[in-house]
């Protein structure tokens, strides 16, 4: 599946899964060979008629497809706006293993709150 983004790439493997050259593509499609390679090259902004002329022209269908957005984690968007640059930065300062003992520990008393927090809801 492609990115309408790419559709240079789109006619030009539908062009070579066809055997044609650009200029055998522009004669079927009814347009120029320069305009086969401009689409091939990305520089031009072709329409989805034009992307299906130019399918069509070497044996292939186009499909459309309607894809969801996925709706942005809203506990993330709050989080990158909450974050703290400067403490980042100087965590990022610290050799690995400093990083690596510290998540160990940070883990350790996650742990060992979840523990507690059982054990006080056992004793109600």
């Amino acid at each position: 599946m492609y990115d309408i983004s790419e559709s240079h790439q789109l006619v030009q493997q539908a062009r070579e899964r066809a055997a044609l050259t650009q200029q055998e593509l522009a004669r079927r499609a009814a347009t120029s060979q320069s305009a086969v390679a401009r689409l091939e090259l990305g520089v031009s902004n072709p329409t989805v008629g034009t992307l299906a002329r130019c399918a069509a022209a070497a044996g292939f269908a186009l499909r459309v497809e309607l894809v969801p957005l996925s709706d942005p984690d809203p506990v993330v968007e709050r989080y990158k706006r909450d974050v703290d640059r400067t403490l980042l930065r100087e965590n990022l300062r610290k050799p690995v293993e400093q990083r690596l003992r510290s998540l160990a520990e940070w883990q350790a008393a996650g742990q060992a709150l979840e523990r507690a927090t059982r054990q006080a809801r056992r004793r109600r």
